[in-house]
């Protein structure tokens, strides 16, 4: 189970047997006290232990409440395999970036089946969905598919958060498709006035109908357009650690500067670092330079570094 849900099923199951704890004494009712004592004992020390634990697979409920949900006794069939399923498209999307690179404009996405999740409970109440990470493998360490997870949850929460520059940083890094997929998935809680609560291990993101609201504007006025690989030839400095690059183009104006991509060759930055000429030197190199508007802001213009082409002596 979730960590955080576990640990909410514990804390009500514990207090529970505290208020019964209140009417009982050893006098007057020695074994109905003694077996509550003992399971509030071993509850104690499930809930400090559940408490302690690390969850490194990706995990993650979400609470539905509003207008597809029928009191406690479900949800729309419809709006809820919906809502799930674009979830899930964002985590596939995003898992593709961050292992390849970039989503191709159209077609199939890469890694699928690696960021396939499941449906692995149903909470009652506000009725809510738990989807796990399917690899069950034991690990020491977050899973990719745990990060990816986050960083949805981050862009889900960015555009629907109070501060707008929230969004803003979060579309420098966001791919086109990821954003069409997010503008969905707010326009279907939109349509059907639904509320959401999303709760991962250690934290919970409450949605009201104002937060979906802002969501599904900001994510459906704003637009991405990256532009075809340019090759350029300037002066270049490179800081691999941060992977961040300076290529001054034209002496004396203000220079290019921006991240280095994650689908940056390897073997293309081991050519530049133990090039002679390669701090400072003049390289042709391979720049996408991405746009990115919103409704009453300047566009905010952006470059990234993809590639050596070869260094110009």
């Amino acid at each position: 189970m979730l960590k955080a849900l576990e640990i909410q099923a514990l804390r009500a199951d514990l207090g529970a047997i505290d208020l019964l704890l209140q009417g009982r004494t050893e006098d007057d009712d020695p074994i109905g006290h003694r077996q509550l004592s003992q399971r509030h004992a071993r509850l104690t020390e499930q809930l400090a232990t559940v408490e302690a634990s690390v969850q490194h697979k990706a995990a993650v409920a979400l609470f539905f409440s509003g207008g597809p949900v029928v009191g406690s006794r479900g949800i729309e069939a419809t709006f809820a395999g919906r809502a799930v399923a674009i979830f899930q498209d964002l985590v596939s999307k995003q898992f593709a970036v961050e292992e390849i690179g970039e989503l191709g404009r159209r077609g199939p996405v890469s890694l699928q089946t690696s960021s396939d999740m499941l449906v692995t409970n149903v909470v009652r109440g506000s009725v809510g969905l738990v989807l796990e990470e399917a690899d069950q493998t034991d690990t020491f360490t977050d899973t990719q598919l745990k990060l990816v997870v986050d960083h949805v949850v981050d862009a889900i929460t960015a555009a629907a958060s109070v501060a707008g520059d929230d969004f803003d940083r979060a579309l420098e890094r966001m791919d086109p498709r990821f954003l069409s997929s997010l503008g969905e998935f707010f326009e279907v809680m939109h349509e059907k006035q639904a509320l959401l609560r999303l709760v991962e291990d250690e934290r919970e993101i409450e949605l009201n109908a104002e937060a979906i609201r802002r969501g599904r504007e900001r994510a459906g006025a704003a637009t991405i357009h990256d532009s075809e690989d340019a090759e350029i030839i300037g002066r270049i400095f490179v800081l691999p650690a941060a992977r961040r690059f300076e290529l001054s183009v034209v002496e004396g104006e203000p220079p290019l500067t921006g991240a280095i991509s994650r689908e940056f060759a390897k073997s293309d930055l081991e050519v530049f670092l133990a090039s002679e000429k390669g701090l400072g030197g003049r390289w042709k190199v391979r720049i996408r330079t991405r746009t990115v508007s919103r409704p009453t802001r300047p566009a905010k213009v952006t470059h990234t570094l993809t590639g050596m082409v070869g260094r110009v002596d």
